[in-house]
């Protein structure tokens, strides 16, 4: 996502038109206007915001609120930062914390701190490290609905079957593999196992939170290379860490399939044939009806950390954003805000779609019906924001993460020279 020609002088012209005709947050009455709002989100979650626009709209007379959905995320993307561009933006747009800063960098986005107490905000009201992923200094790009920190499920009843005691936040990798092996067995007796401890997503950011509780990174502090990094010693015993799971210590299936991800290892997870599973409060909806009748009991943990390291886990976030040439400034801020708000977060939280962005909403959800919303408020100070909340090609760069675990477990690969060869190619996608 680069800028085109001309983008700052759109910027500059949009700016001052608004500036002329419509003073931030204030200008003309609310005449009757249509305010268009997108995201990438399923007709589910779609049905549980629009009681919050509706809302909207019968607070703000004349106002009629469209939702426009794109279901392709990779697709919404180009969509919505090409429409910004050709001056037919959408008022009001679902901005992923992975895409944050190519987005800031476009130069396409409303800075909402300045408005934010006029529409009802107080900044501090949101967790921190959420709003960091799409702050810059005082600037803030988009207000913060929903998020979850990278955290492990665990099947409480495979525990229960095998004596093993529940773990606990702040584990180690050591106590992680005993109860893996512990939950790996042979259920029917015909020499095959059919219950794993484990699985290993190789997706990068299902591991990340691995490589940071070990004192590992994929990029420099300042994210400008990864040569150093990705090739560390730190990432490497990581990645042959990992790729000893289903390997040599054969706690977790074995992949035979490159770069797949075809939801298998959820799959073994829900139907009682895994043990532990490393997701993000997204896994929650798919699953409450199960939750709700008592045929799975889960419980949440922390992603284990290596002896001598601090916890680190990730961060994913999504927010609200204007884009800067909205025709409905005033109105799109207001929407904005809303939308990001106490009402509309407790909706989210009550229907268990992820957690709330304001503490103080999280908190008051009435009670935690399965054992779990604990568990993933106590990562919250302990997590950070994703890399692509600080580096604009970051898509291009976790494209190429997926091959490192494949690599080492499909191809037989060794670790290093996998590690030093993906690092060469992301450093050549960060100087473009």
């Amino acid at each position: 996502m680069t800028g085109g020609p001309g983008r700052a002088a759109l910027l500059a012209l949009a700016l001052g038109a608004a500036a002329a005709g419509a003073p931030a947050c204030g200008g003309r009455d609310e005449d009757a206007v249509t305010l268009r709002i997108t995201s990438w989100q399923t007709p589910e979650e779609n049905a549980i915001d629009a009681e919050s626009w509706r809302e909207f709209e019968r607070r703000h007379p004349g106002v009629r609120v469209v939702n426009d959905p794109v279901s392709n995320q990779a697709e919404y993307r180009e969509r919505v930062i090409t429409s910004i561009g050709a001056g037919a933006p959408p008022d009001v747009f679902l901005l992923d914390g992975v895409d944050a800063q190519a987005f800031i960098t476009e130069g396409v986005l409303l800075d909402l701190a300045p408005f934010a107490r006029r529409v009802g905000v107080e900044l501090d009201d949101f967790y921190p490290s959420v709003l960091a992923t799409f702050s810059r200094g005082e600037r803030v790009y988009a207000l913060p609905k929903g998020f979850t920190p990278m955290v492990y499920f665990y099947n409480r009843a495979l525990f229960d079957q095998a004596g093993v005691p529940y773990p606990a936040n702040d584990w180690t990798t050591e106590e992680f593999v005993r109860a893996a092996k512990a939950l790996t067995r042979d259920t029917d007796g015909d020499g095959t196992v059919d219950q794993w401890g484990t699985v290993l997503d190789r997706r990068f950011f299902a591991w990340q939170a691995w490589l940071w509780s070990a004192g590992g990174d994929i990029l420099s502090p300042d994210g400008t290379r990864a040569s150093g990094y990705l090739d560390s010693p730190q990432t490497d015993s990581v990645v042959r860490f990992l790729a000893s799971l289903p390997r040599e210590l054969g706690v977790a299936p074995r992949p035979n399939a490159f770069r797949a991800a075809t939801g298998t290892e959820e799959r073994l997870f829900f139907s009682g044939r895994v043990g532990m599973l490393t997701s993000g409060h997204w896994l929650v909806p798919n699953i409450r009806r199960h939750l709700e009748q008592g045929r799975v009991r889960l419980g949440v943990v922390s992603v284990p950390r290596s002896p001598g390291h601090p916890l680190r886990t990730v961060i994913f976030a999504s927010a609200y954003a204007v884009p800067f040439n909205t025709p409905h400034r005033k109105l799109a801020v207001q929407l904005a805000a809303w939308m990001s708000g106490r009402e509309a977060q407790r909706r989210r939280l009550a229907a268990g779609l992820e957690l709330a962005t304001m503490p103080a909403v999280q908190l008051s959800a009435a009670g935690d019906p399965y054992g779990l919303e604990s568990g993933f408020v106590w990562q919250v100070p302990r997590g950070a924001p994703p890399w692509g909340a600080r580096v604009a090609r970051f898509r291009e760069v976790e494209a190429q993460m997926f091959d490192v675990l494949d690599r080492v477990l499909i191809n037989g690969e060794d670790v290093h020279a996998v590690t030093a060869d993906v690092a060469r190619r992301v450093d050549a996608i960060l100087v473009r």
